[in-house]
């Protein structure tokens, strides 16, 4: 899906950092990291994969992005989906959970992905442990300036080829990379931003694809879910802001 619409949002000068057919993605300028550093961190699994980062709120609660929850034109269903906690590995270790019910906003759009925002039921509470542990919404943007990390299993890089699919190199480790907030009226000069998205990073330190759905965190708390960015994932990633989308993210649990 990732490289269809890469093709797509190419021509617009975006891509979201969303799922790719079918390599995993990772940060691009981070580190690894180990899970205890982000325990609320999980891997979406779709067919033994890692398609997408999510973040733990309650113990069977999980906040992602909505456009995480397709599969080229195929909406997805619980079922499709495994969760994996626990472990900063995406392919093995830690816990694999079923998903009961997910829901998307109900305004998502696919074609710029604005409102991308989406939450899961599990079929069963998680064990909270030092690897695995909730994080609690923001309820305000975080000023300019401000240090936040992000973390998930995005590509390293992505180089432009000769047949215009982009060539990536994926990890298998948690990485985590730490970047400012930028001004948001500076980030919508160069690309699509709505009054629901937050922006950070710079050149060399952002998310990229597959890290889509994954945390933004500032003080221990989720101020951003990643949503899309460059084509080439060589600036700053656009986040969909968790304090503008807490009374929906709050109803929307409520509702599955």
């Amino acid at each position: 899906m990732f490289i269809q619409s890469f093709l797509l949002l190419l021509a617009i000068g975006f891509l979201s950092a969303g799922r790719v057919s079918r390599p995993e993605e990772r940060i691009i300028g981070g580190q690894n990291i180990e899970i205890e550093q982000a325990p609320w961190q999980v891997s979406l699994q779709v067919n033994g994969e890692h398609s997408c980062g999510g973040s733990i709120y309650t113990k069977d609660i999980i906040i992602t992005a909505a456009h995480c929850l397709y599969e080229k034109e195929r909406r997805l269903e619980a079922k499709d989906f495994l969760i994996r906690v626990g472990s900063s590995l995406s392919n093995s270790k830690g816990t694999l959970v079923k998903v009961a019910a997910i829901r998307s906003h109900e305004n998502y759009n696919s074609t710029n992905f604005t409102k991308d925002i989406a939450v899961m039921r599990l079929s069963e509470p998680l064990n909270f442990t030092d690897k695995v542990k909730s994080i609690p919404l923001a309820e305000r943007n975080p000023a300019p300036g401000t240090v936040a990390m992000v973390s998930g299993w995005g590509a390293t890089s992505v180089l432009p080829s000769h047949n215009g699919y982009p060539v990536l190199s994926y990890p298998i480790n948690l990485h985590g990379v730490y970047h400012n907030i930028r001004n948001w009226s500076y980030c919508s000069e160069i690309l699509s931003m709505s009054e629901s998205n937050i922006c950070a990073g710079t050149y060399g330190q952002s998310a990229c694809f597959m890290d889509s759905g994954g945390p933004l965190v500032v003080n221990q708390e989720l101020v951003g879910v990643v949503s899309k960015g460059p084509a080439f994932c060589d600036g700053f990633t656009v986040y969909e802001s968790v304090p503008f989308f807490r009374p929906w993210i709050l109803n929307a649990i409520a509702s599955i």
